[in-house]
């Protein structure tokens, strides 16, 4: 929308002839020189409205990109391994509903869906406003990228899960309270599997981590990316996050004449993506000094839901010297020892129907 057709707009009237004589009697200076403060003010508040509608489309829904998120790298021929911990009434939302996505700005970090600090100076020094070419924009450029910036974490809803490695005492501690609850463990390959079922646009990818304060570098810059940067804090979780998107409830925007924005938007706190969870589930990952009552819960939940999955031990409950000491050589060394270690950590179902 250009200048002159921001005052046709505004007045109302919506044929051409208005359009034709203020074309050809008038430029756009003239034309701006007689406007009434109301109209000023209408169009101030016609270009907001019109922008954030836009930023509304754009971002309600998962893009088709060229370039997707980036993945966990292969480093053998051994697939990735990912996990999620979950205290009981979470696996049980798994088993009966499917994978919970969260809205962004329900996440403690505050960074969550935000620019690094190069991109925020980027903004301001592209001044991308050429409606209005040499005069300043018509609303305020802070309050603006903050109201996008908004629209964007109140429409981005994310999985959270951690790939590769072993298990993490911390996420232990993290996530679940004495004992109560599991690890549930599959691959990046059955996951993506499972999403491609789903009948969503979901994109998978792991989190970049990056310095945000004071970094001169450029990067979380679109709608995309900024979701999956973390800060450098959080390097440790190592999280691979699937990302969906979902349209707000509801928008109540007020610009005022001085073209202050003041807007509050409605959203759902998330949604579950049904998944089959005997085809996501490939292993149960039981918490460290699991007692037996709640090693017998987990089992009725997993057969009362047909999950046929295996039960691990955590790898923190396995004693030094429960597998053999014995040093293993050959082709099949890597085979023997992962064999061993699985009859280490395997629980007998039987034994907690």
């Amino acid at each position: 929308m250009d200048y002159l057709d921001a005052v046709v707009e505004a007045t109302g009237e919506h044929d051409s002839a208005l359009r034709e004589i203020l074309q050809e009697d008038h430029d756009e200076e003239e034309v701006q020189e007689f406007l009434s403060d109301a109209i000023r003010s209408k169009i101030r508040r016609d270009f907001v409205a019109s922008r954030l509608k836009q930023t509304i489309e754009n971002t309600a829904t998962v893009p088709e990109l060229d370039d997707p998120p980036e993945l966990p790298e292969r480093s053998d021929e051994e697939p990735i391994l990912v996990r999620k911990y979950l205290d009981l009434s979470k696996f049980v939302s798994l088993l009966q509903d499917g994978i919970w996505f969260s809205r962004l700005d329900n996440f403690d970090d505050d960074y969550e869906g935000r620019v690094s600090d190069k991109t925020v100076r980027h903004r301001f020094d592209k001044w991308e406003y050429l409606e209005f070419e040499d005069d300043p924009p018509p609303y305020d450029l802070r309050q603006m990228y903050a109201a996008e910036d908004e629209i964007l974490r109140k429409q981005s809803f994310v999985s959270c899960w951690r790939y590769g490695g072993e298990e993490s005492a911390v996420f232990w501690d993290a996530y679940i309270d004495d004992g109560n609850g599991v690890a549930v463990e599959t691959t990046l390959d059955t996951l993506s599997s499972a999403m491609e079922q789903a009948h969503r646009e979901v994109l998978i990818g792991k989190v970049n981590y990056r310095e945000y304060k004071g970094s001169d570098e450029r990067f979380a810059a679109n709608g995309v990316d900024r979701v999956f940067h973390k800060r450098i804090a959080f390097g440790d979780e190592k999280e691979l996050r699937l990302l969906a998107r979902q349209e707000l409830n509801d928008m109540d925007l007020e610009v005022s004449e001085t073209g202050d924005i003041d807007m509050e938007l409605e959203a759902g706190p998330g949604f579950n993506l049904a998944v089959d969870p005997e085809n996501l589930i490939e292993r149960i990952i039981l918490p460290p000094d699991i007692n037996d009552r709640q090693l017998t819960q987990v089992v009725q939940l997993m057969e009362y839901h047909d999950i046929t999955a295996e039960i691990w031990r955590s790898m923190l409950d396995v004693s030094p010297g429960t597998t053999a000491p014995i040093q293993v050589t050959g082709d099949n060394a890597g085979k023997i020892a992962r064999d061993d270690m699985r009859r280490a950590r395997l629980v007998d179902k039987s034994k907690y129907r």
